[in-house]
Protein backbone atom coordinates (compact mmCIF):
# COMPACT_ATOMS: atom_id res chain seq x y z
CA UNK A 1 0.00 0.00 0.00
CA UNK A 2 3.27 2.22 0.46
CA UNK A 3 5.75 3.49 -1.69
CA UNK A 4 9.06 5.18 0.22
CA UNK A 5 10.99 7.13 -2.60
CA UNK A 6 14.04 8.80 -2.25
CA UNK A 7 14.70 12.31 -2.84
CA UNK A 8 18.23 13.99 -3.27
CA UNK A 9 17.42 17.58 -2.38
CA UNK A 10 19.19 20.24 -0.50
CA UNK A 11 16.46 20.19 1.66
CA UNK A 12 14.80 17.94 4.65
CA UNK A 13 12.22 15.88 3.75
CA UNK A 14 9.66 17.44 6.36
CA UNK A 15 10.49 21.01 4.64
CA UNK A 16 9.80 18.50 1.07
CA UNK A 17 6.41 17.20 2.93
CA UNK A 18 5.70 20.92 4.02
CA UNK A 19 6.06 22.71 0.89
CA UNK A 20 4.71 19.81 -1.02
CA UNK A 21 1.36 20.07 0.87
CA UNK A 22 0.98 24.02 1.04
CA UNK A 23 1.84 23.98 -2.88
CA UNK A 24 0.08 21.66 -4.44
CA UNK A 25 -2.25 19.91 -1.95
CA UNK A 26 -0.83 16.83 -2.28
CA UNK A 27 -0.20 14.95 0.87
CA UNK A 28 2.40 12.79 1.64
CA UNK A 29 4.69 11.64 4.73
CA UNK A 30 8.10 12.36 5.69
CA UNK A 31 9.97 9.17 5.62
CA UNK A 32 11.72 10.14 8.81
CA UNK A 33 8.53 9.73 11.13
CA UNK A 34 9.02 5.60 9.72
CA UNK A 35 11.66 4.68 11.47
CA UNK A 36 14.41 6.12 8.22
CA UNK A 37 18.18 6.83 8.91
CA UNK A 38 18.39 10.25 9.30
CA UNK A 39 19.23 12.22 6.82
CA UNK A 40 18.27 9.79 4.00
CA UNK A 41 15.17 11.70 2.73
CA UNK A 42 12.76 9.69 2.02
CA UNK A 43 8.47 10.77 1.99
CA UNK A 44 5.55 7.39 1.88
CA UNK A 45 2.97 7.51 -0.71
CA UNK A 46 0.06 5.69 -0.56
CA UNK A 47 -1.42 3.62 -3.34
CA UNK A 48 -5.00 3.35 -2.53
CA UNK A 49 -6.53 6.52 -4.16
CA UNK A 50 -8.09 5.62 -7.62
CA UNK A 51 -5.62 5.84 -10.87
CA UNK A 52 -7.14 8.98 -12.11
CA UNK A 53 -6.17 10.53 -8.52
CA UNK A 54 -2.62 8.95 -7.91
CA UNK A 55 -1.81 10.38 -11.55
CA UNK A 56 -3.29 13.90 -10.74
CA UNK A 57 -1.29 13.32 -7.92
CA UNK A 58 1.92 12.23 -9.17
CA UNK A 59 1.75 14.77 -11.93
CA UNK A 60 1.85 17.37 -9.56
CA UNK A 61 4.59 16.59 -7.67
CA UNK A 62 6.67 16.38 -10.66
CA UNK A 63 6.19 19.91 -11.29
CA UNK A 64 7.05 20.75 -7.84
CA UNK A 65 10.02 18.77 -8.51
CA UNK A 66 11.18 20.93 -10.86
CA UNK A 67 11.63 24.10 -8.49
CA UNK A 68 14.50 22.13 -6.56
CA UNK A 69 16.41 21.15 -9.57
Amino acid sequence: FYAFPKIDLAVSDQKFVSNLIHETGVVVVPGAGFGQKPGTKHFRIVFLPEEDILKQAYKKIKQFMVKYK
